[in-house]
């Protein structure tokens, strides 16, 4: 398919969007007087302006315009279970009852705490926080505490949250970004240091023999290695298992600290990703899921990393942490009755599930002849612009925007929530038909691009 076709289906689809969304538009107008360019959240953001909320309940969302659409985006992998579980509702309003937070820990905290680290096979102690970002952070000088060393390696297009560690060659121009065996690092924002670029070195996903190269180069000086198991930016691309295994043989080898990002890829298993892979992190991130919904992080490990937090010796906390609402009760009673919730059978229901819409998506793009492809793992997935196989960033930088803005926009318009970068995530409130009607809706859009 040409570019200029694809540009003329694009319009179409957004013709069509803005006419379906008159409300949103509006509201988003005045959203424009309170907020920078209407926006308080960029993930949520996409243009001519994003739909505006109303309600939801299971798998579906409706908008200030009526309209009902199946949710396959579930406020970014978070709502595992669907939008109002009665199970959650239930805790919030007897939680609610209680009251909503307190200047001293309550029982939940404690239960929530515990079942985190009866699961999860690297977790002897967990602390709790307000965000993926508050829990990257918090790792991130965890290690650096520990070691005594500054020096942090990450993946190139890999996103661990909105602070200066690690706000580093997510989305790099690839022709600014250096060779791909040995990725610079690129400052992602204004507003950052040049200093921040210093203190981290990036290295290829799912390309071991350079991950090592630039590990072993760096040694004397790394605190940790960062890693997303699956890396959700990329396109919920799955680590390959000889790549994580020798990034777990090498910082033991070397005495670096490894920390597993699981704040998306927790979904993998009852255990996470580490239980998912077999592969077990020093310290590891959480986040969305855990939460049932509510504002949440964690950080969590190895008991002789987390004693660097414990107040009750003579000294106090050898590290600060502080937050006014962690550990919060509301979002305690969510994320215990979450996790309550969340058995081997949910996984495993909830992974069948992802294969079964990932395989008929790839037959239909197959069918059609299409330049595209869908990565994912387990209840996780994306369609990808692009005819050559994601396994890590550089591949997924040849991904055709307007092409995957087109299938966006007419998934909208035909009554699927997506990302605006086509990722997604099966919920349990999913059911076989909305995947059947999903996949057909995408054939549909294909269609209405191929045939104009």
């Amino acid at each position: 398919m040409a570019k200029q076709e694809i540009s003329d289906s694009l319009r179409a689809e957004r013709a069509r969007y803005v006419g379906l969304n008159a409300g949103s538009s509006a509201k988003h107008e005045e959203a424009k007087r309170w907020l920078p360019g209407g926006d308080t959240r960029n993930s949520i953001f996409w243009d001519p302006f994003p739909i505006y909320v109303s309600r939801a309940e299971g798998s579906k969302i409706v908008d200030i315009d009526g309209n009902e659409r199946v949710d396959f985006i579930n406020n970014m992998t978070t709502l595992i279970l669907g939008h109002r579980h009665t199970a959650v509702i239930d805790a919030l309003r007897e939680q609610l009852e209680h009251g909503v937070s307190y200047p001293a820990p309550t029982p939940l905290v404690v239960e929530w705490g515990e079942l985190m680290c009866e699961r999860v096979p690297s977790v002897d102690k967990i602390r709790f926080v307000n965000s993926g970002t508050e829990a990257t952070l918090n790792a991130i000088r965890a290690a650096r505490a520990f070691s005594g060393k500054t020096m942090l390696a990450k993946c190139e297009g890999a996103y661990h949250g909105n602070h200066d560690a690690v706000q580093i060659s997510v989305t790099p121009v690839v022709g600014m970004a250096g060779d791909a065996e040995s990725p610079d690092s690129v400052l992602m924002t204004r507003g950052m240091t040049p200093r921040s670029a210093d203190e981290i070195v990036i290295m290829p996903y799912n390309d071991l023999e350079n991950a090592e190269r630039v590990i072993r180069e760096h040694a004397d000086e790394l605190a940790a290695v960062i890693v997303e198991p699956i890396n959700g930016q990329c396109g919920m691309v799955p680590a390959e298992p000889e790549f994580l295994e020798g990034i777990r043989r090498i910082t033991s080898e070397l005495g670096i600290l490894l920390i597993f990002d699981e704040v998306i890829a927790f979904r993998a298993s009852r255990g996470g990703a580490q239980e998912y892979y077999g592969v077990t992190p020093d310290l590891t991130c959480f986040g969305k899921v855990i939460g049932g919904g509510l504002p949440v992080g964690a950080f969590g490990g190895r008991e002789d990393i987390m004693s660097l937090w414990d107040p009750s010796g003579a000294g106090g906390p050898q590290v600060a942490h502080a937050g006014t609402f962690n550990g919060n009760p509301m979002t305690a009673a969510a994320g215990v009755a979450t996790l309550k919730e969340l058995t081997v059978d949910v996984y495993d229901e909830l992974s069948e599930k992802g294969e079964y819409l990932r395989t008929r998506l790839r037959e239909v793009i197959s069918e059609m002849e299409a330049p595209m492809g869908v990565t994912g793992a387990t209840s996780l997935f994306a369609i990808q612009a692009t005819s050559e196989a994601v396994r890590d960033y550089r591949s997924y930088a040849t991904n055709d925007g307007d092409l995957l803005e087109m299938v966006f926009m007419g998934m909208m318009n035909e009554g699927y929530l997506l990302s605006s970068k086509c990722a997604g995530n099966v919920s349990a409130a999913h059911t076989y038909e909305e995947l059947d009607g999903f996949v057909e809706a995408f054939e549909r859009v294909l269609r209405r691009a191929w045939d104009s």
